[in-house]
């Protein structure tokens, strides 16, 4: 059984960076470290919510001068912790030693600290333990989640309890959680619950799986059954020849994520394999060669056993003869 696995990235496709630029995205709060290719480097940072703005000067001469990072404990990386909404943007990193060795990197912080993945149609819970009530519910469609933090969310549950039309019936609240019923694609994005001072508690993401488009796929394509979603793979079993070709996976909202082409080549082993097998090939072969002149070694000895055997079994009777020759002239009689 053959399988062709494409990484299926649960991520929105990163921003769009300039050739030398490298995409990191994080969700908020975590840690984002800057590797710092000598002692004596520059650091400057470039907000991405406020493009005309002038760059800020995070480390000079190999020391920080901005309090919001700080370097780690060997000195090797520069450490920005918690990452926030304010901390998307572009960081260049300029090695003073080597004029020609710069390094740039595009931040996005997605609005959440985890993420869930739930299956079409069933049910979303943000548990609220240790959150003061009454509270508000907000809402940012995925395509603003991980691109456009800064922009207010939608309000999908008050603090007075009521909701908006398109999610009546499906919001709930109990003393724990606070649940949305039957999901669909439209619903993935992240969702912050305030509580009732309006401080921010929760920032979850949601993430809607299933196999609702594989069946298009199958049926159009004429994959037979052959393709299925396990988790964060699309799988295609029993490739073949007529498989070749180029496959595109894309997101709800139709960017490319990612792109495999499909090409079957005659199975080769490897050279250290064939070398391998090439090896014991002539092991064996020596193998029997010894084994063969063993064998006829054997016989050798064999035959000159049993030729020394015949010799003597005729010496012996030959000197039985002369024995009894000499003998019968002792006993003759001298004739007169």
């Amino acid at each position: 059984l053959m399988l062709f696995c494409l990484c299926l990235q649960l991520f929105p496709p990163p921003q769009k960076v300039k050739p030398d630029e490298e995409s990191y995205t994080l969700f908020h709060g975590e840690d984002f470290h800057i590797l710092l290719p000598s002692k004596n480097v520059e650091v400057t940072f470039h907000n991405k919510s406020a493009p005309r703005s002038k760059d800020v000067h995070l480390m000079r001469e190999g020391k920080v001068v901005h309090s919001r990072p700080k370097l780690d404990r060997s000195n090797t990386h520069l450490l920005i912790e918690a990452v926030g909404e304010g901390d998307e943007g572009l960081y260049t990193v300029k090695n003073l030693e080597k004029p020609d060795d710069v390094k740039r990197m595009s931040l996005t912080v997605r609005d959440c600290t985890v993420e869930q993945m739930v299956k079409y149609g069933d049910k979303f819970s943000i548990h609220l333990s240790g959150v003061n009530r009454p509270i508000t519910l907000e809402y940012r469609p995925r395509a603003i989640e991980a691109r456009e933090t800064s922009k207010p969310g939608l309000v999908v549950l008050t603090a007075a309890g009521t909701s908006l039309e398109s999610y009546q019936g499906r919001v709930s609240l109990s003393e724990s959680y606070v649940t949305l019923s039957g999901v669909t694609d439209a619903d993935e994005g992240s969702y912050t619950v305030r509580d009732n001072k309006g401080g921010i508690e929760r920032k979850v993401c949601l993430n809607v799986k299933g196999e609702r488009f594989l069946y298009l796929a199958q049926t159009e394509l004429g994959f037979e059954n052959r393709l299925s979603l396990e988790g964060s793979l699309v799988i295609l079993d029993d490739v073949n020849d007529k498989d070749e070709g180029l496959f595109t996976i894309k997101d709800l909202q139709n960017f490319t994520v990612s792109t495999v082409h499909l090409e079957m080549k005659p199975y080769k082993l490897e050279t250290l394999y064939v070398a391998i097998i090439a090896l014991l090939g002539l092991l064996a072969f020596l193998l029997l060669v010894c084994l063969l002149s063993c064998l006829i070694k054997v016989k050798k000895r064999a035959k000159r056993a049993a030729a020394l055997e015949k010799i003597a079994q005729n010496a012996g009777k030959e000197e039985e003869g002369e024995a009894f020759r000499q003998v019968g002239e002792k006993n003759t009689p001298l004739t007169m």
